[in-house]
């Protein structure tokens, strides 16, 4: 089994949102918060951490969003349009590969 760096130890401690302040209720329904999800997953997971773009979840809207890419878009783009509010376009795109809103 991997062990986890010291750095991403610290990174997923220490998340947070530029989305919402309540980090212990849902974001999308009203249930109690079982994970706090990156809203880029993969190679960006780090970054998302890095710049806030997490997301408090029950299981069940967890699952819908890995599940349906539909259902997580909007997601995606209200990261990207919360990130562009202090950065820039151009940086988003190189820290997350593409742009979300065109």
């Amino acid at each position: 089994m991997k062990r986890k760096t010291l750095r991403l130890k610290e990174l997923e401690h220490n998340r947070y949102s530029i989305l919402t302040n309540d980090l212990t209720r849902c974001y999308i329904c009203p249930r109690p918060k079982s994970d706090l999800h990156e809203i880029y997953e993969g190679c960006h997971r780090q970054n998302s951490m890095r710049y806030g773009l997490v997301l408090p979840l029950c299981k069940e809207c967890h699952l819908k969003i890995h599940r349906s890419l539909n259902f997580a878009l909007p997601y995606k783009q209200l990261g990207q349009s919360k990130f562009e509010e202090t950065h820039s376009r151009d940086e988003f795109i190189k820290l997350f590969g593409r742009n979300y809103l065109d």
